[in-house]
């Protein structure tokens, strides 16, 4: 029953984003913020109006209710701990949705006070300080998993790659620099995480009949090339403020 279930559930959503992609073409480039965020070759623009399209009801739902950020930025610690309970146990399907729901809260919680005009900077400091919880729980549930696994190292090296990255953005906007350069950033960790979380299981059915994999593969290999291209987007942060650094100083 509960196979079925999510296998519904999982086929239901694919079907819309292709839905989204071929016959709703229009609406490809109708939301301006996000024309501020650079593109990445890991997550195209589409994917991003698709998921703001099938939640625009939601998101209208706690504008009409008047929902404050923060109780989204707390809303997603909440699923963060469910995603690590999840990962912890292997109930990876449990743990991509939680993942991608957590994310979604965070997504909201920023455009809900630009909307409501309660942007501050209290505001984008909890924000900030809430986003490095989120993704502590998810690589902790991971940790836990595939402890005595060469994956537990290769988690790790994601883990810390992801901090690097937000601590290279926090020092370079400190001293005055925009680096908000890299293919595998926030979002993309995000999808990348909780979608191959998700799909993972249905991946491994389906490959069965050709190659037999585990029910985690695909979560496995996401996690490895987030751990890759993680790492390359702290690399490139890196070189960003280096460069601007070193040519700032040989101008004075």
């Amino acid at each position: 029953m509960l196979d079925a279930i999510y296998a519904l559930i999982t086929l239901s959503i694919l079907a819309s984003y292709f839905y989204f992609l071929f016959f709703k073409k229009a609406l490809h480039g109708r939301d301006p913020e996000l024309n501020k965020i650079a593109n990445s070759i890991m997550l195209n623009r589409a994917s991003k109006e698709w998921w703001l399209w099938i939640t625009a009801p939601v998101e209208r739902y706690f504008l009409r209710k008047q929902i404050q950020p923060a109780t989204l930025g707390w809303a997603a610690i909440a699923f963060s701990l469910l995603a690590c309970v999840g990962y912890s146990f292997g109930w990876f399907v449990l743990a991509g949705y939680s993942v991608l729901l957590a994310g979604s809260c965070d997504m909201f919680d920023g455009r809900l006070a630009r909307k409501q005009h309660l942007t501050s900077l209290p505001g984008a400091f909890l924000d900030s300080n809430l986003d490095r919880w989120t993704e502590s729980l998810w690589y902790l549930g991971l940790l836990n998993y595939y402890t005595h696994t060469p994956l537990f190292y290769i988690v790790f090296i994601a883990f810390v790659s992801s901090f690097m990255v937000s601590y290279a953005k926090g020092r370079a906007e400190g001293l005055g620099i925009h680096a908000k350069v890299g293919v595998m950033q926030r979002t993309e960790r995000i999808v990348w995480l909780g979608a191959a979380s998700v799909l993972s299981p249905l991946f491994s059915r389906l490959t069965n009949y050709l190659v037999p994999v585990s029910t985690t593969f695909l979560a496995s290999l996401a996690i490895t090339i987030i751990a890759g291209m993680t790492s390359y987007t702290y690399y490139e942060r890196y070189k960003t403020i280096i460069d601007d650094l070193n040519k700032r100083q040989n101008q004075t």
